[in-house]
């Protein structure tokens, strides 16, 4: 008899809007969430699992309902006299609920995870447990529902354990230890070092045993659903401990930090020697973390576009393009001699960044100690330098970002609406590459004023353009 009254529940689950909206809902704003990065294997698991909360959410009020429709509106008369009793109907939607949960769960993160691969190249690292992660959360969520059912009755009850967890997993936004006794943990950085996935999915089918031992246990004590209770609270506090006992990782706060202070985990991932693997294409070195060599031809169109219109000296020797955690990016090599993608890539403001990097190395419109702060108005190299990252994004955007692309730290210092458009007019004069070139030594010298650089590249005079108070030396 449980098994027919299972297979009756699942039907009617299967066929439940909220389950299938809930799912669809999902796909469709992670989907959105996720469309101006390219696809990180180490990272889209993580936030599918997360949002997959909702559905979980979702899952657990429909199981609610269902565990408790056999206590509402004078039901309990009307099944009386069928065989089955309140226990065999318990079991049954023990059966369907998290089955139902598993199947939608997993249709949802494979889904968007497939969607993902076909946006390709994709990079980084899958973690096998994340994707696992999201279905048991949503099994977990069903058992959760039917003990709620059964012990809460009310058709609130249902819809405010959903609101408690929900508030508890979006306010676990430090990714800290104590995190890991949710069932999801939604928040992670691709430079964060590894997370304990695996512990952590034991722990949540641990709670899912745990939930359905107690709804079973709401009609009578019996050995087989007790023993699933203490099983289930034997494996999920020591695992959920053993989670939650790993400490977070802090952030350095300065640059003066030495490697020696640097965490451990993040010193041997981010730091440590054969970090990078790096390649060669057309006279400049791209280095990248293990995983992330497919993002190098991404990295390259920015940074060549950059390259192209420089002079042949400086063509030939650029520095090296150097993935870099900016987290955990101490300031060993100062900025200066390497360009820097970062973890992540897509965003329009990430080419801007790499083009900004070309464009400092090339013209040196830094302070002399390489920290932000002098006034590069008026001089004729702040124009080519926009001129130059104009030729990847226009020169405005710099201005407007200052630069925050990705959390990156602010290189060059103030310039004003002359300097962008003298930029713009430079990247729309015919044979401004080869004007840019033959005064290029002159253009480079801080001395040069905006006013003698226009008679060389062929602009007229449109702005006042003065030289800051503490302009770049």
């Amino acid at each position: 008899m449980t098994w027919e009254l299972a297979l009756f529940e699942a039907r009617r689950l299967l066929r439940h809007p909220l389950v299938w909206g809930a799912a669809a809902l999902v796909l469709a704003v992670q989907t959105y969430l996720s469309r101006d990065q390219q696809p990180d294997l180490g990272v889209d698991p993580v936030h599918a699992t997360g949002l997959s909360a909702c559905l979980a959410g979702a899952v657990l009020m429909v199981a609610s309902l269902a565990a408790s429709r056999d206590g509402r509106h004078g039901m309990p008369e009307s099944l009386a006299g069928l065989p089955g009793r309140a226990e065999h109907r318990t079991r049954a939607i023990l059966l369907a609920a998290p089955l139902v949960a598993g199947v939608a769960a997993a249709v949802t993160v494979f889904a968007y995870l497939g969607i993902r691969l076909l946006n390709g190249p994709v990079a980084g690292r899958l973690d096998p447990w994340e994707p696992l992660t999201a279905v048991a959360a949503a099994m977990l969520a069903a058992a959760l529902g039917v003990a709620v059912g059964r012990w809460a009755r009310w058709l609130i009850a249902g819809p405010m354990v959903v609101a408690a967890l929900g508030v508890l997993i979006i306010m676990n936004t430090t990714n800290g230890a104590a995190g890991w006794w949710l069932p999801v943990m939604q928040k992670y950085r691709p430079d964060w070092p590894d997370r304990p996935s695996g512990v952590h999915l034991v722990y949540v089918v641990a709670l899912a045993a745990l939930f359905a031992g107690l709804a079973l246990l709401r009609h009578r004590v019996r050995l087989a659903p007790a023993a699933a209770l203490v099983a289930g609270l034997g494996v999920a506090v020591p695992t959920g401990a053993v989670a939650a006992a790993e400490p977070p990782v802090t952030q350095p706060t300065s640059g003066e930090l030495t490697i020696e202070d640097v965490d451990p985990r993040v010193r041997e991932r981010y730091h440590g020697a054969g970090t990078h693997r790096c390649a060669v294409r057309r006279g400049i070195t791209y280095c990248a973390y293990p995983g992330y060599e497919p993002w190098i031809p991404l990295w390259e169109e920015p940074v060549r576009a950059a390259v192209d219109v420089l002079p042949a000296a400086l063509r030939a020797r650029v520095p090296r393009v150097e993935q870099t955690s900016l987290r955990w990016y101490l300031g060993e090599d100062g900025g200066a001699t390497v360009i820097r993608p970062t973890m992540t890539w897509g965003h329009p403001d990430q080419r801007t960044a790499l083009a900004m990097d070309v464009a400092i190395w090339a013209t040196g419109v830094r302070d002399a100690d390489d920290t932000p702060g002098c006034d590069a108005h008026g001089q004729a190299r702040t124009v080519v330098a926009l001129w130059i990252i104009g030729q990847v994004s226009p020169p405005e955007l710099p201005r407007a970002l200052h630069v925050d692309a990705d959390n990156r730290s602010t290189w060059l210092a103030s310039w004003g609406p002359a300097e962008v458009v003298y930029a713009k007019l430079l990247l729309s004069t015919p044979g401004a590459r080869e004007k840019v070139l033959a005064r290029w030594d002159t253009l480079m010298k801080p001395t040069t004023t905006i006013d003698q650089a226009l008679p060389l590249l062929g602009l007229d005079r449109k702005f006042d353009a003065p030289t800051g108070a503490t302009p770049c030396a």
